[in-house]
């Protein structure tokens, strides 16, 4: 199978002249945990781009620091990872901001929203922002979001051509939510990278086991990456602003029963956490190999990824093939490259044996094309 998709990756490559984005989130919690990771280490992962989350929003427009670290230590050692190959973004929301907050802040304060942007990324020398508002008009948001975020978009952009700043708009795959929340014209005029966060598909509270990030629908994943990026596509939004954005931690549940155990069975709760990272109903890579020795494990063929069940302990996660067939998607679909969230979830200290980032490195093989020294 590998040297198909290898076979493939050659008659890509071939039609390449430039390389693809290699976009890499970190997260500053990473840097507090027993076993640290800051961002100094990150540059092994030799990403494009290095995206650092640790802002977040009033709904008075102020920026506010989400960790006392990233002040005083985490953004002047991210600095450190520029390069003539490199960027530097920082990530405005995601998890730790509420859509209403946003809602409140772009409908009434986005003049002061733009400004402390532009005089934040001066300040800090990033060379962009990533907006990630979850999401507009829902959980929190209201209608009139839609078209106040689209007006902001263009403002900012304006703002940042004046000093030459970067734009990323992360975005929902889902489309019932997408459709109400943006204007894909806008997007793809605007932004200079689109983020589709292809993975934890669910909307609703779940009460079964669901794939992390089917690459194809079925019965039980009804929403895939592939149904996400048709979908995205169809609304006639730029491919190559497009970065499929991928998960580098695996998801747990606990099932109702031991018997139970195929995609789409009755699970009591969230599984088991990692003893790092602390997180119930997740483990980041390095936490995750160290235990799935003893777990079975089954290839669903139709959606292409893999589940592994021990007990009532049932997990999903990407796996080096998983990968593989989601970076030549975006090679067979002319996308702007993909994105990696996290780093800092990812097997960053080489404790499976695979090599240091091991998510990040095989998009270094296999989309990285235009430098023999990347």
């Amino acid at each position: 199978m590998i040297k198909v998709y290898f076979a493939i990756l050659f008659a890509s490559f071939v039609k390449l002249s430039l390389a693809h984005n290699i976009y890499c989130y970190y997260d500053s919690t990473a840097a507090t945990l027993s076993s640290p990771l800051v961002p100094d280490a990150l540059v092994a992962a030799n990403c494009t781009h290095y995206t650092y989350i640790g802002l977040g929003l009033t709904s008075k427009g102020e920026l506010r620091l989400l960790r006392n670290f990233d002040q005083t230590t985490g953004f002047y050692e991210f600095q450190n990872l520029r390069s003539t190959n490199t960027k530097l973004m920082v990530l405005l929301g995601g998890v730790y901001e509420s859509s209403a907050t946003f809602s409140a802040a772009i409908g009434s304060y986005s003049d002061t929203v733009i400004n402390n942007i532009a005089l934040f990324l001066n300040r800090y020398n990033f060379d962009g922002i990533d907006i990630d508002w979850r999401y507009p008009a829902s959980r929190g948001g209201k209608a009139a979001d839609k078209a106040n975020f689209q007006k902001f978009i263009i403002r900012l952009r304006a703002r940042l051509n004046m000093i030459n700043k970067l734009l990323a708009i992360s975005v929902s795959p889902n489309k019932s939510v997408f459709t109400a929340a943006y204007d894909s014209t806008t997007l793809s005029l605007y932004a200079d990278m689109i983020n589709i966060f292809a993975f934890n598909f669910t909307e609703v509270v779940e009460t079964k086991t669901s794939n992390l990030a089917p690459l194809f629908s079925n019965t039980a994943n009804p929403v895939s990456v592939n149904s996400s990026i048709s979908d995205w596509l169809s609304t006639k939004v730029r491919k190559n602003k497009i970065n499929l954005v991928v998960a580098s931690y695996a998801r747990t549940y606990t099932l109702t029963s031991a018997s139970g155990n195929t995609l789409g069975s009755p699970i009591r709760g969230p599984g088991v956490s990692g003893g790092n990272t602390k997180q119930i109903g997740y483990l980041a890579q390095y936490e995750f190999c160290s235990l799935n020795s003893g777990y079975s494990n089954t290839t669903d063929d139709a959606t292409h990824s893999i589940f592994y069940t021990e007990g009532t302990n049932w997990i999903s996660t990407e796996t080096a093939d998983t990968l593989i067939q989601k970076y030549t998607y975006v090679l067979d679909n002319s996308l702007g490259g993909v994105a990696i969230y996290t780093l800092d979830w990812d097997d960053w200290s080489n404790q499976c044996g695979g090599g240091a980032f091991p998510a990040a490195a095989l998009a270094q093989q296999y989309l990285y094309w235009g430098s023999s020294d990347p």
